[in-house]
């Protein structure tokens, strides 16, 4: 019989050093979480190493979701001393990740690519994450904003099209963009890139 899972957030961060004090959105949206009832988990780590463990503490939980703060660029994730590839962090997330929702909270990592070599490889039912680049403060009311609306919503539960929605909401009163990838029957990467284009507010309408 399967182990049923806790509908409750666990968050991973890590930064450099110079940022450590003032920039932990990471800590912002644990308080968040708090002050909505859940009962989340944070670590702050600064190595591939220390990652590896709290992804293994990660699983022991069975909590269902699963938040990393960290740098990213394409292709690529860094801890504070250490920079892992797609591949590397696949394999770290590894099983500790099956059945469970994934939410980056990092620049321009959430691709298609990494999306494929996380639904070919493990058992994650969707990732999330934003499309470019975003600052510290933004990314914290935007995660801070989307499990609040989620949580508020249903305490027990995220179904994809909610998700979506709420997505959508938070990236869109920042003027964010946001991907969203579900896996397809066939273990593909099916993208939504949220909010829709025509709700976007571009520069020149400002």
């Amino acid at each position: 019989m399967t182990a049923r899972t806790i509908p409750d957030v666990f968050i991973i961060e890590s930064l450099k050093t110079k940022e450590e004090q003032h920039n932990k959105e990471g800590e912002i949206i644990y308080r968040s979480l708090r002050m909505s009832g859940k009962m989340p988990i944070y670590h702050y780590v600064r190595t591939k190493r220390e990652l590896e463990h709290f992804i293994a503490a990660f699983e022991k939980s069975r909590y269902r979701y699963l938040h990393i703060s960290c740098h990213g660029n394409i292709d690529t994730f860094a801890t504070t001393f250490d920079v892992l590839d797609d591949a590397e962090m696949v394999s770290v997330l590894g099983s500790a990740i099956d059945k469970k929702r994934l939410f980056l909270s990092t620049c321009l990592a959430a691709t298609s690519p990494f999306a494929a070599k996380l639904f070919k490889e493990t058992g994650c039912i969707s990732v999330a994450g934003p499309s470019g680049k975003i600052d510290f403060d933004d990314s914290a009311v935007l995660w801070t904003a989307f499990y609040h609306m989620m949580f508020k919503a249903n305490p027990d539960l995220m179904k994809h099209g909610v998700v979506k929605m709420n997505l959508a909401r938070a990236a869109l009163m920042l003027n964010e963009e946001v991907r969203f990838f579900l896996p397809t029957p066939a273990r593909k990467p099916l993208l939504t890139t949220l909010p829709p284009k025509e709700k976007r507010v571009e520069e020149d309408d400002l």
